[in-house]
């Protein structure tokens, strides 16, 4: 069972994450193997219907999800596209639990559900606030919204926009992809034969 909720306070070596050891290993964990031939990416694109570059930007978002699990005694609770690539992750049981959880993490790192019930409910939204919180303080940047939903309750703690945002996660789709590039051939074509 999860602890109850309580702020969290940080020492330097966590808030300090690119020179901490735990976040080194995490970055520089690869988690789709060479030696297979489909790989982890792969797999939760298929299983998702999101693009290669959606995965692997969300994998590395599942990375600093990771971390902050690591760092706080209330660990982190994830968003919906975050928690789908822990559960994929969670499905390479031998991965997870003799390579990834013992040699990276060097900690057991257990997946807690909401069990049900208004009580779960407000104390899991407590978690997803201060993770959010927890993000920004860490990674010195916003939580981006393709991955992350931003409540209304945490506006007051997001750091002021820099312009640059990643696509939604409909424009990683290789449905979207394929339908813009049949309408531009298709404006081409019909464009084509009205000049004649």
């Amino acid at each position: 069972m999860k602890p109850e909720f309580t702020s969290v306070l940080l020492d330097n070596k966590q808030l300090d994450y690119d020179q901490n050891p735990l976040w080194e290993r995490i970055s520089a964990y690869q988690i789709d193997q060479a030696h297979v031939i489909i790989p982890f990416s792969r797999k939760l694109a298929q299983t998702e219907g999101w693009t290669r570059r959606f995965c692997l930007l969300a994998i590395e978002e599942y990375k600093k999800f990771v971390y902050l699990c690591c760092i706080s005694k209330n660990g982190a609770s994830p968003s919906v596209v975050v928690d789908k690539v822990w559960h994929m992750h969670l499905l390479y049981t031998t991965e997870y639990w003799k390579e990834f959880c013992p040699k990276i993490l060097e900690r057991e790192l257990h997946h807690f559900p909401n069990v049900g019930g208004i009580n779960d409910y407000h104390k899991h939204q407590d978690w997803y606030l201060e993770t959010l919180k927890l993000y920004i303080n860490i990674f010195r940047q916003n939580p981006p919204e393709v991955f992350w939903r931003i409540p209304k309750e945490i506006i007051p703690f997001l750091l002021p926009e820099n312009g640059s945002k990643i696509k939604s996660p409909g424009q990683f789709t290789w449905k979207k992809t394929f339908e813009k590039l049949h309408s531009k051939v298709f404006n081409y074509l019909h464009h084509r034969s009205v000049l004649k």
